[in-house]
Order: structure tokens, then C-alpha cells, then sequence
């Protein structure tokens, strides 16, 4: 199981509320998000939902003509960190190997 970082438990807070999937939200929103506590694979498999929705909405504002070097170097940051998140969640997700 995998244990989330302040800031990643942030992430996703604001992925789950961006989302309209109830079942995510159902499920993201009966954990009690304590960094300390590992979290369960329905949970985890909510938040990756999340997220990926996340990550298609910053890499659609990456390719934006407009996006000024300042906000496509932030955009690319929070893209990045939401990536790792996912990887992680994933690896948590995996079937396991006996």
C-alpha cells in the first residue's frame, strides 16, 4: 500500500473535487486522508482516476499557443508531480507476483 505526501494528498483533493465521477468522489471522500495511513486499492484506484483526468486537462493547457513561459514552467511542474503521483498509485495497483 502506499502512504501520500502532504502535498499529493492536496493533489488530489483538488482532482476528486474537479471530478464528476461520483463513485470517486464517494470513494476518495470516506478516507480519512492522514499522510500517516496507507491508502486502501479502491481509494487508490479513485485517486488515479482523478488524477488522470487531471493530467490530460494540463497537457491539453501545455499546448496552448497563448501560454506565457512563466505559467507553461508551473503547468509543467504540477505535470510532472501528478505524473509521479499516478506512477506510484499504479505500482500500488499492480496485480502482485508470487
Amino acid at each position: 500500500m502506499t502512504k501520500l505526501s502532504p502535498k499529493a494528498l492536496r493533489f488530489i483533493d483538488a482532482a476528486v473535487a474537479e471530478s464528476k465521477d461520483t463513485r470517486v468522489k464517494a470513494a476518495w471522500n470516506g478516507f480519512n486522508r492522514d499522510p500517516a495511513k496507507e491508502l486502501p486499492d479502491p481509494v487508490a484506484r479513485a485517486a488515479l482516476s482523478a488524477l488522470q483526468k487531471v493530467e490530460r486537462r494540463l497537457r491539453r493547457q501545455l499546448d496552448l499557443p497563448s501560454l506565457g513561459d512563466d505559467d507553461a514552467a508551473d503547468i509543467s511542474n504540477d505535470l510532472g508531480f501528478v505524473c509521479a503521483v499516478e506512477d506510484d498509485l499504479k505500482r500500488q495497483l499492480e496485480p502482485r507476483r508470487a
